[in-house]
């Protein structure tokens, strides 16, 4: 008799088809699970999982040590202190508490000097500044201002490892092991991932609860139950804590029901299963709600709704003349409460206690009124002191609007572009990547599946539409790929298909395909590897790279004041016996090393002629100044400021004096202020970490720009 061995299973078993679906069961049909695992497989599995998710968090921790705060970073962190220690979110309430709190814990276990800030009128204010708070708070935390940093950044890529194991969850329920750890390397090695895991921001982190919290209400629609009901209200609760824009998932997911209920549950079953739902849809948003309450200390619930001071168009209807409004310090404020009045008061509605806290309203508002922009007339009416005039004409139906200036190939202006998204995806996504989810997308139009299954894959586009529609067609915020990150990782589980892809096709066919598969994750992998560790600044090979003249994009997508401990360990090592001329974008007093005991010699350039102004009615008399002329030297540029984003700008100061002269100084209030570099000049190499440009100026060459700079008059 022959002998009956054990064999060994192979890897291709293991991979699901989606074409495999059964015909639909009685009430809410789920998909065929993947084939079960050898207990060898699956910890084999669980090891390259956590081997991916710890290589992610090393390249993220190595990237962060090297960079700087960037722009958003300085002013969430003190924020995210003030939270623990004061138990009120009133401090920078823009966006929700979650990723702050999570980012300060280990800097107020670290002790920080803070309490000074309390006892000034900076903090006892009514609404007080969050970058001049901010910016004090540097200054008396110098000595370890940078260490902080590093202890609260350390805790950032914890989001997204959070976010890789739904991404590698929900993959491997549809597409089998070998999917899940597909869609899994696509988030381990994508620059823009990386680029944002480490950050004290709210864009990976708001992606990555997002996902998980959509991948939960998933798992309940194949199989609703209380408890995944339950699940899924506390998670979505938690990516409410996270940033604002995770209310669209409150859009999203009646969506995904609606589309499961019409393709995988029987016509004649429909109406049961829609009366089930009800309470469980109930049972998610209560619970959300309590779970954002709770997430802000129950701090403001019940305050009535006609008590709040609202200036977005959402919240507010139009001022009457006579109306009086209070005045703000916040800019966007000041501007929109002298024109809008909170809608919901003197009305039946204004009198209903809030079941949201007050400063998760209050920061919902001050969103709003970014995403929707501000009436140019508004703004002149301000600046020209004609608001009462303004006030008793009637409102157009359709009037133009302005909003942050924004850049893309070339042009800066104040309202956005809706191919700007669409471009952004095609400059910084790398090519592997692109390939993966356009060969991705043909396998799934090219498949016979069933109905269940399409509501699956359809679950899985839906986010990514609605993100990019939402984007392109209803905001004029085009300030960086980072608006739209939440659409990776439906798009990184789609691509887990290619897997069975494979799979199913002949001896031949599989070689084929897996070799293409393998080739374009190795180019996303290559790409990370090398962008590393200045992922922020990630641009594909086929857009030009990060170094691309001129820029495709600049702020948050290339330089966002990430590059200034670079620059001057730069200067130390290269000039450290020369001033150093430095438009810094950025957040961070370069004076800052001063504080430090690391001498760095730098000064402000002059800009193109009336270009910058002094912040206040006069400069401080402790800073150097702008000088009168270019002069000979080294000079470094921001590449936000060469192509030529407003921004506030420091200036240098007596050694002594630094403390006293530390907010910013001057106000790039015009376009351009710096773009004669651009023009005239030619850096020495490539910019510090694809940043920072270098010059040297020579007379000949500031001799080729005199006729832009020779008549310049500063500060007036």
């Amino acid at each position: 008799m022959p002998r009956h061995r054990r064999t060994r299973p192979t890897s291709e078993p293991t991979l699901y088809k989606p074409t495999a679906h059964p015909a639909s069961p009685p009430d809410l049909p789920s998909e065929t699970a993947p084939p079960a695992l050898s207990r060898r497989a699956r910890i084999g599995f669980a090891l390259g999982v956590t081997a991916l998710l710890v290589l992610h968090y090393a390249l993220a921790a190595r990237s962060l040590l090297l960079e700087s705060p960037t722009v958003d970073e300085v002013v969430h962190l003190p924020a995210g202190v003030t939270y623990w220690q004061q138990g009120t979110f009133r401090l920078y309430h823009h966006n929700p508490p979650l990723i702050k709190l999570v980012a300060a814990l280990p800097v107020v276990l670290s002790k920080p000097l803070v309490d000074p800030l309390y006892q000034s009128l900076i903090w006892r204010a009514t609404d007080p500044s969050p970058p001049t708070f901010s910016q004090v708070f540097a200054r008396m935390n110098a000595e370890r201002y940078f260490e902080l940093f590093n202890l609260a950044r350390l805790m950032m890529p914890l989001f997204s490892i959070i976010g890789g194991l739904a991404v590698f969850a929900w993959s491997r329920r549809l597409y089998g092991a070998w999917g899940g750890l597909l869609s899994l390397a696509l988030w381990v090695f994508c620059p823009n991932v990386l680029a944002h895991a480490r950050l004290v921001t709210t864009d990976l982190g708001s992606t990555a609860l997002g996902v998980a919290a959509t991948y939960l209400f998933w798992r309940y629609l194949h199989a609703p139950s209380w408890k995944w009901a339950g699940l899924a209200g506390v998670a979505l609760g938690v990516a409410q804590l996270s940033k604002f824009s995770m209310l669209l998932l409150l859009a999203v997911w009646p969506v995904m029901w609606l589309i499961r209920l019409v393709l995988a549950v029987p016509a004649e079953k429909r109406r049961g299963v829609t009366l089930r739902a009800l309470p469980h849809a109930a049972l998610i948003l209560a619970v959300c709600v309590l779970v954002i309450d709770a997430g802000y200390l129950f701090e403001g619930v019940g305050r009535p709704l006609g008590e709040f001071e609202f200036g977005s168009r959402t919240l507010t209807r139009p001022a009457k003349p006579g109306e009086s409004r209070p005045r703000s310090k916040n800019p966007l404020l000041d501007i929109t409460w002298q024109f809008r009045v909170n809608r919901f008061r003197g009305g039946i509605l204004g009198g209903l206690p809030s079941v949201l806290p007050a400063h998760y309203l209050l920061g919902f508002d001050e969103q709003k009124i970014e995403t929707e922009g501000v009436p140019i007339r508004y703004t002149r009416a301000v600046q020209t002191n004609t608001v009462a005039a303004a006030l008793a004409e009637p409102e157009p139906a359709d009037e133009p609007m302005e909003g942050y200036a924004v850049y893309l190939d070339g042009e800066l202006r104040r309202n956005g572009w809706w191919s700007y998204y669409l471009l952004a995806l095609a400059y910084k996504v790398p090519e592997g990547t692109i390939a993966l989810v356009g060969l991705s997308l043909l396998a799934m139009l090219l498949s016979n599946r069933s109905p269940a299954a399409w509501a699956d894959e359809s679950a899985l586009l839906l986010v990514p539409t609605v993100i990019l529609v939402s984007m392109t067609l209803f905001t004029d915020i085009n300030l960086g790929l980072r608006y739209i990150l939440p659409i990776f990782p439906y798009l990184f589980i789609s691509a887990g298909k290619l897997a069975p892809w494979i799979a199913e096709a002949s001896k031949l066919g599989r070689s084929i395909r897996g070799t293409v598969v393998g080739a374009c994750l190795g180019g996303t992998i290559a790409a990370s590897v090398w962008i590393a560790p200045h992922y922020l600044a990630y641009f594909n090979w086929v857009s030009g790279g990060p170094d691309r003249v001129p820029a495709h994009l600049i702020d948050s997508n290339l330089d966002w004041g990430q590059d200034l401990l670079l620059l001057r360990d730069w200067w130390e090592k290269t000039i450290p016996d020369q001033p150093l001329g430095v438009a810094y974008f950025g957040q961070i007093n370069p004076s800052i090393f001063w504080l430090r005991g690391q001498p760095f010699n730098w000064f402000l350039p002059p800009g193109r002629p009336g270009s910058i102004r002094p912040m206040g009615q006069k400069p401080n008399p402790g800073l150097v100044g702008l000088p009168e002329k270019l002069t000979p030297g080294y000079y470094a540029i921001s590449a936000t400021l060469l192509y030529g984003l407003p921004w506030r700008l420091y200036d240098s100061a007596d050694t002594n004096k630094v403390p006293e002269a530390w907010a910013p100084a001057w106000n790039a209030a015009l376009p351009d202020a710096y773009g004669y570099f651009r023009t005239y000049f030619k850096p020495i190499g490539p910019p510090l970490g694809h940043s920072i440009y270098i010059y040297h100026l020579t007379e000949a060459d500031i001799a080729r720009a005199a006729p832009v700079l020779e008549s310049r008059k500063v500060g007036k």
